[in-house]
């Protein structure tokens, strides 16, 4: 992996986690918590979502072994569900879909609850995220290119961090307007990911369709 494409990947993660988009749904969560509280929030959601990054990106392979489904079926599959949450993206509602009634009032009874579910898991890391990275890791078969995404993960993890670390000061920059047109352009991403995704997979499944 060159690291032209380290750069690209990080970005690309980081368009389809779309932590932007997240900006009013944290602060909402977190807005009768005190700074310092916030902050652990942050730290504990980072490493939620490093951890899911990481896993997925090291055992992506051995993944798709055990449930015994090949790479391009769930390329596929991966590509129709960036394609979903392109489309929601595109409205300005990503992740409000994804946080189900429990999940709102624990969001209420308990902030520190939160990082894991539904703030980092479903909300920054869902399917989507998870079925990008394991076609990923399953596309990179080197050690030093696993490392390398390994590496991109961590690099996307941390801007992702600081992103909701700066919340506060990107809402009050560029308003929620600027929120929702910023998220529509990563829906533009995602959206071009998912496309090339099935595409692919329907390409290495059909070949005859390429003549």
């Amino acid at each position: 992996m060159s690291w032209h494409r380290f750069i690209g990947i990080t970005l690309l993660l980081y368009g389809l986690i779309n932590p932007i988009g997240v900006i009013p749904i944290y602060l909402n969560l977190v807005r009768k918590a005190s700074a310092l509280y916030a902050h652990r929030l942050i730290l504990v959601a980072a490493l939620a979502v490093g951890t899911l990054l990481i896993v997925f990106a090291a055992l992506g392979e051995q993944i798709l072994r055990f449930f015994n489904v090949g790479l391009d079926d769930f390329r596929i599959a991966g590509g129709l569900l960036a394609l979903f949450i392109a489309f929601e993206m595109f409205q300005a509602h990503y992740g409000g879909f994804m946080q189900t009634l429990d999940e709102k009032h624990e969001a209420e009874s308990d902030l520190h609850a939160i990082a894991v579910t539904p703030l980092a898991f479903p909300l920054l890391v869902g399917p989507a995220e998870m079925s990008v990275i394991i076609t990923l890791s399953n596309d990179l078969h080197g050690v030093l290119d696993k490392g390398l995404l390994i590496g991109a993960c961590s690099l996307a993890t941390t801007l992702i961090a600081l992103t909701l670390w700066m919340a506060l000061r990107i809402q009050r920059l560029i308003g929620k307007t600027g929120i929702n047109v910023a998220t529509r352009f990563m829906a533009l991403i995602v959206a071009s990911l998912g496309v090339d995704f099935i595409l692919t997979g329907i390409r290495n499944q059909l070949p005859g369709l390429t003549h």
